[in-house]
């Protein structure tokens, strides 16, 4: 499986794309502002078929362009806690707006779930096994998705290199963090490669010898 990562959107959010060379399929992990500009067209003219948008919690900067790539047989894969955020984005927008002023109800469209998931949970794509695990303290519906089979995982905004997501946001929690951080990231295998909603990639077993903010 590729993991290609493509940096989006005014506060550089990280998208990733997973395809299979064989079968020509591919997944997207986030839609970030600008995703349907620099993605949509990318995927067709490389022949791939998008068969799941994989998205990681509802916050506006990792699904602002989510509803562009709604469409027949296209999953998309969410966590119910963030509802609100998924189908009523507009009450979030002053947010945003306060960091970039000139964001207006138009950069706010809701995205269906096709497919709601929670903890625990296992589905097929690409030939190989995802797992969720729900990651909440960053928002409620903070989920990350565990691929054993290529040893990479997708935590959202929970934890990044050398860093952990913030907790002041609505629905956000320090200590639900991380209680998350340990017991659902700490406890994948040590060599898992973590790719966050920012910044670089980093592997599980790094972040616990180094990380300063989530001890194990």
């Amino acid at each position: 499986m590729n993991v290609e990562c493509i940096t989006l959107g005014p506060l550089e959010t990280n998208s990733y794309l997973l395809s299979d060379d064989a079968t020509r399929r591919c997944v997207l992990v986030d839609a970030p502002p600008e995703a349907g500009e620099h993605l949509l067209s990318g995927i067709r003219e490389r022949g791939l078929t998008l068969d799941a948008l994989l998205l990681t919690h509802g916050h506006w900067d990792h699904m602002a362009d989510a509803h562009l790539f709604e469409a027949p047989g296209v999953r998309v894969f969410g966590h119910r806690d963030d509802v609100l955020c998924y189908e009523e984005p507009e009450r979030f927008m002053f947010f945003y707006q306060m960091g970039i002023p000139g964001l207006t109800e138009a950069d706010f469209r809701p995205v269906k779930i096709t497919n709601w998931v929670g903890e625990g949970d296992t589905f097929e794509l690409l030939g190989k096994t995802f797992e969720v695990r729900h990651v909440p303290g960053h928002c409620p519906g903070n989920i990350l998705f565990y691929c054993a089979g290529d040893n990479v995982a997708f935590p959202g905004d929970a934890i990044f290199k050398g860093s952990v997501g913030r907790s002041d946001l609505p629905g956000g929690s320090w200590p639900t963090l991380l209680k998350s951080i340990r017991e659902r990231i700490y406890t994948l295998p040590v060599g898992t490669v973590l790719f966050p909603g920012h910044g670089e990639p980093t592997t599980v077993g790094g972040e616990m010898r180094s990380n300063p903010y989530a001890r194990p």
